[in-house]
């Protein structure tokens, strides 16, 4: 009986490689695709975004609708781009204005050229 358990490792045995050193290349071949796949799915779409929203905020003009990153709506009344600042019309009937930096812009609603184009 005890026999019968001592040639059960042999079942599970492989056949060792025919080359006992297999070369560097042939290992980290494998692994050559992953910097890549890595850089295609999360470094360039994310430089891509960042891209068009400095070009979105380079391009904001006075009474341009705007949402803000904490979600307060308002139209631009002026712009510092020395100190890097906007300031927002929060509310036309009590001219409300707060003052914002122009990274806190989310996203523009609606641009100057937008309005005039609908209005004529």
């Amino acid at each position: 009986m005890p026999d019968l358990f001592a040639a059960i490792p042999l079942l599970f045995a492989e056949n060792a490689p025919a080359a006992a050193n297999p070369s560097p290349l042939s290992t980290l071949l494998p692994l050559l695709p992953i910097p890549i796949l890595f850089y295609f799915l999360m470094i360039r779409p994310k430089q891509l975004e960042d891209r068009k929203r400095q070009d979105m905020i380079s391009a904001l003009k006075k009474n341009d609708k705007v949402v803000t990153t904490a979600g307060i709506y308002g139209t631009v009344v002026a712009m510092d781009t020395d100190h890097d600042r906007v300031v927002l019309r929060v509310d036309d009937d009590r001219g409300v204005k707060l003052t914002f930096s122009r990274s806190s812009v989310l996203k523009v609603l609606e641009t100057t050229q937008e309005r005039a184009s609908e209005s004529a």
